[in-house]
């Protein structure tokens, strides 16, 4: 019976993520898990349902005594847990209007109710509507975990309404593909955030001349807000576990490191997160960036408090 807390050294950034979130009760309504070929990747959803579901919002099963709820999840057999997975090409409409009457009740057991989709990649596009207004405006108590290999198989409309948390491939080497981003993308990010390290919210009168003027298109941003997002994730790492994954030759830029707590860079991972996925959705993005700098600003006061 697996439980959050055995992928806290393997999948430390989801880890730390949902459990800072847990912690905190800041529990979103929608999850997406990216699992990138991990074949352990359904089972980390179902851990992270347990700790969810559990009385006591326990991440490991050391303190449980003779609480049966667990097995109960495992042998999917539990009444406020549903998982909806097909053999089919497509999830088909029986499988939602299902789960939208099973879940038009409050829960019998506990605070909570979550349904769990696998394969979500085959959420075909005439189905989605359906399935966002039940994202959107779900009954409190009511979360969503889809699960998907990788999330640009995911209808854009559907990313922008959950918090994306992306595993560790643990079966193979992890690369990053500079050429993805181009040298000129990551050193003018990196440039960004040193200078937000350092001058705080004087970046936003800067931001053209740091950020913006490197910026051709939305698909631009998303690129800088992936490359954001990764360059926090290394700082974790590196907290964690001594080293830098991404970013390993950019360790000199790397300056306000030691500056920076464990609490500090997943509350900015979390913004991150939060943020992107507005990209697509035709917001204003001189105004994202400049709520990416305030939101970071106040994470900073309140880690000096």
């Amino acid at each position: 019976m697996f439980m959050l807390d055995d992928y806290k050294d393997t999948q430390n950034t989801a880890y730390g993520i949902l459990s800072n979130a847990i912690n905190n009760n800041k529990i979103s309504h929608a999850y997406l898990i990216e699992t990138l070929g991990n074949n352990k990747g359904f089972d980390f959803a179902i851990s992270f349902a347990k700790t969810l579901l559990c009385p006591k919002g326990l991440t490991n099963n050391k303190n449980c005594e003779n609480c049966i709820q667990c097995k109960l999840i495992d042998d999917n057999n539990y009444i406020e847990l549903e998982i909806i997975e097909t053999n089919d090409l497509w999830l088909k409409k029986d499988s939602i209007d299902k789960l939208q009457k099973d879940f038009n009740f409050k829960p019998i057991v506990g605070k909570r109710k979550i349904y769990i989709i696998k394969n979500a990649e085959k959420i075909r596009e005439s189905l989605a509507n359906t399935l966002l207004k039940f994202i959107e405006e779900p009954e409190e108590g009511i979360i969503a975990i889809l699960v998907t290999d990788n999330k640009s198989k995911i209808l854009d409309t559907i990313i922008s309404r959950c918090q994306i948390i992306s595993l560790k491939n643990t079966n193979s080497t992890y690369a990053f593909d500079k050429n993805e981003y181009g040298d000129e993308l990551i050193n003018s990010v990196i440039k960004f955030l040193n200078f937000y390290e350092e001058k705080k919210l004087e970046t936003i009168v800067y931001a053209n001349d740091l950020f913006h003027s490197y910026m051709k298109d939305r698909n631009d941003y998303l690129l800088a807000f992936n490359l954001i997002l990764m360059y926090y994730n290394d700082v974790l790492n590196y907290k964690l576990n001594g080293d830098l994954i991404c970013f390993k030759e950019y360790v000199n830029d790397y300056k306000y490191i030691d500056n920076l707590s464990i609490e500090n860079v997943l509350e900015k991972i979390n913004i991150v997160i939060d943020l992107k996925g507005n990209i697509l959705n035709n917001v204003n993005l001189n105004l994202l960036v400049d709520k990416l700098v305030i939101s970071f600003k106040k994470v900073d006061d309140n880690d000096i408090c």
